[in-house]
């Protein structure tokens, strides 16, 4: 009896106090540090060889299905920790745990092709806002997963930590697709209607000389297969098969789609007017 009312009589081990705020400057470090690298790993011209499609019609939709899949993989845990942090009406069953952890595992292998192609072959692109946009968050989606990461295996961090974390990293990532993967089925959405009645006929004034001149400077043939311009680019369409008229063209190099960014601002008119018809007459 002595021996077990000693027992009683020990106190609990203490828990471990909780981590003071202080310690934020490790997950921001690596916030820093790898998004930071993903972005100083980007920085090259856009590189010509190495792509893969697997199953899709070209890489830029290859990029698409896996940030689409990443994204309803976010959105799952976004769901699953509602769960976990008893936000939502029902009971929390076993598999809910090991299911967000999973999920999570799942989404980050899901931007892995993507980040190839982004980071190892297109480079970090600036030529217009959504682009810019787009390689910063690509940059930062890495930097976010690894100060999750950091605040998940540090342990004790504020109540409110890992919350904000998490619903950074998973703003991060819907920005990523919502730049990309939905941008490029709007386009492709747009470019399934039919086209508007046009002149198909390449002008008189159009110098395919000087348009051959305009595909090299401005780095189509880093995206684009074309043979009149001996280059071998694998990210778009290759223009050998690819049958366009002169106004196609042109509105394509106009505005963008597919994937492809708007070049009006970067080239004059007479600029865009020789290139076109350099591809329309290839």
């Amino acid at each position: 009896m002595q021996r077990m009312a000693e027992t009683l009589a020990t106190p609990a081990p203490a828990q471990p106090a909780t981590r003071s705020y202080r310690w934020l400057a490790a997950p921001l470090l690596a916030f820093a540090l790898f998004a930071l690298t993903a972005g100083l790993l980007a920085h090259h011209a856009p590189r010509s060889k190495g792509y893969f499609r697997l199953f899709f019609s070209d890489p830029i939709h290859l990029k698409a299905g896996f940030a689409t899949a990443a994204a309803a993989l976010a959105c799952f845990q976004l769901f699953s920790a509602a769960w976990i942090f008893r936000k939502l009406p029902w009971p929390k069953p076993a598999w809910v745990n090991p299911a967000h952890r999973w999920s999570g595992r799942l989404a980050f292998a899901c931007t892995l092709p993507v980040a190839y192609h982004c980071i190892f072959k297109l480079g970090f692109r600036t030529p217009d806002s959504r682009v810019l946009a787009h390689s910063l968050l690509g940059c930062a989606v890495y930097g976010a997963y690894a100060s999750k990461v950091t605040i998940v295996r540090l342990h004790r961090f504020p109540r409110p930590v890992l919350p904000i974390a998490g619903g950074v990293l998973f703003a991060v990532l819907i920005g990523v697709w919502y730049t990309s993967a939905l941008w490029l089925y709007r386009q492709d959405a747009s470019a399934a209607a039919p086209p508007p009645k046009t002149a198909t006929a390449i002008p008189a004034g159009a110098d395919t000389a000087a348009g051959a001149k305009v595909f090299a400077s401005a780095g189509c043939g880093g995206c684009h297969t074309f043979a009149p311009a001996k280059a071998s680019g694998q990210a778009g369409p290759n223009l050998d098969r690819v049958r366009t008229t002169f106004a196609q063209v042109r509105a394509q190099v106009e505005n963008g789609g597919g994937g492809m960014p708007a070049f009006k601002g970067q080239l004059s008119p007479a600029q865009i007017r020789d290139v076109a018809a350099f591809v329309a007459h290839g």
